[in-house]
């Protein structure tokens, strides 16, 4: 490996690591709060019901806009930018309940720009170790959901029980990353003329290429499990017989069981026969993990919940590298993760509502899981097809990149 390549690396290293975690925290460390949130700003229920489900929403509406950045500014700037309207959405949303609402509105924005682009730095600067880094940063986001969530409460305390405090001061972390992003990012730019050494690139619509609507689906798949579980499984546990405090830890204990997988799932995915195993276990394991948190004793919950971590962390990681390795081109991975986040958001975005409408019709908890277990079936079929999608393309086996504008 060349000087030039070993910097590339290192930048897109960098930056992996400033965006996985980046984009969790801002939301987490929310959460916890919401009751004092509502006191503060003088939120109903209905607002802080909104306020929770604004950001998945920017998921799925601010995907498109992704190419389009890195097409306009080159990849780096367009990291940075992102960075620099996430932390500004931070400081400014305790400022005055529009704001409260305008910054989750443009955070939430940023954060899904940073996610469909984190798997093109991946593909440009780290392709040699693809699924090893996408491992890095899946891992990043278990760890900035759990410190937003563990350290949201003892930081309001620390800061006089001053929510707009304690909500600004997560801007600082995010601060260092942009930090980050503006020392490394130019680092990422491949050396000039090497454009002309990359191999073509076909100029087909991304919605055309081979695997899209697979990938698609096996994340949308694995997200609408996820956010039905983040927004349910402590009343899920209530209804079972829990106390509400072990409930409450429930929902912590999903993120941390699932960390080691987040890593190991993506690391070996790098080695295509494996892939397929791979996504056929991790959805088999939802399934009856599923059927566990349905129907065995409450006593087993725990381990009922972490193996559901270790499959749903394994899965999403899957994802990200699916996208990694099944993207037609370097230059083409941002639209390709455009769509397939895009998309796979929007359709995640019904899973809380869905069990929602479900329970309030008077639906048995373990009749509603039910239906997940089928989402996971689901999950395997799409998973399966964008395995041998992602086997069949150049996604596992990438060329040299062009800088795309940089």
């Amino acid at each position: 490996m060349s000087s030039t390549e070993r910097r590339r690396g290192v930048s897109a290293g960098v930056l992996i690591l400033a965006i996985g975690l980046s984009v969790r925290f801002p939301i987490t460390s929310v959460s916890p709060l919401l009751a004092d949130i509502g006191t503060a700003y003088g939120l109903s229920a209905s607002g802080l019901a909104a306020l929770s489900s604004l950001p998945v929403l920017m998921f799925g509406l601010a995907s498109p806009f992704a190419p389009l950045l890195v097409r306009r500014f080159g990849l780096s700037r367009a990291v940075t930018l992102l960075l620099a309207l996430l932390a500004l959405a931070t400081l400014v949303r305790p400022l005055a309940t529009p704001l409260l609402f305008a910054g989750v509105i443009l955070g939430g924005a940023a954060i899904a720009l940073l996610g469909i682009l984190a798997p093109q730095i991946i593909r440009q600067g780290l392709a040699h170790r693809g699924g090893f880094w996408t491992g890095v940063y899946t891992t990043s986001f278990g760890v900035s959901a759990a410190v937003g969530a563990a350290f949201s409460v003892p930081l309001l305390h620390v800061l006089g029980e001053s929510v707009s405090a304690a909500l600004m001061a997560w801007a600082v972390p995010l601060l260092i990353a942009l930090g980050l992003a503006l020392g490394f990012g130019p680092g990422l730019a491949a050396p000039a003329g090497s454009e002309q050494l990359a191999a073509p690139v076909p100029r087909t619509s991304v919605f055309r290429a081979p695997g899209i609507w697979a990938v698609t689906g096996f994340f949308g798949c694995q997200a609408l499990i996820y956010f039905a579980l983040t927004a349910w499984l402590p009343t899920i546990a209530l209804d079972r017989g829990l106390s509400p405090s072990a409930a409450g830890l429930l929902l912590a204990w999903l993120s941390i069981a699932g960390l080691p997988a987040s890593l190991v799932a993506p690391t070996l995915a790098s080695k295509p026969r494996l892939r397929t195993p791979l996504i056929v276990g991790v959805a088999l394991l939802s399934a009856a993990s599923l059927l566990g948190l349905a129907y065995g004793p409450i006593e087993f919950a725990p381990l009922v919940v972490a193996l559901l971590g270790i499959a749903q962390s394994g899965a999403f990681g899957l994802a990200i590298a699916l996208i990694v390795f099944t993207a037609p081109s370097a230059s083409q991975t941002a639209a390709f993760s455009a769509v397939s986040q895009g998309v796979g958001y929007a359709f995640a975005a019904a899973g809380p509502l869905m069990l929602g409408l479900l329970s309030q019709a008077k639906i048995e908890w373990s009749a509603i899981l039910l239906l997940l277990v089928g989402i996971a079936g689901v999950e395997l079929v799409f998973g399966v097809a964008g395995s041998r999608a992602s086997q069949r393309g150049t996604g596992h086996s990438p060329a040299p990149v062009p800088t795309d504008g940089e």
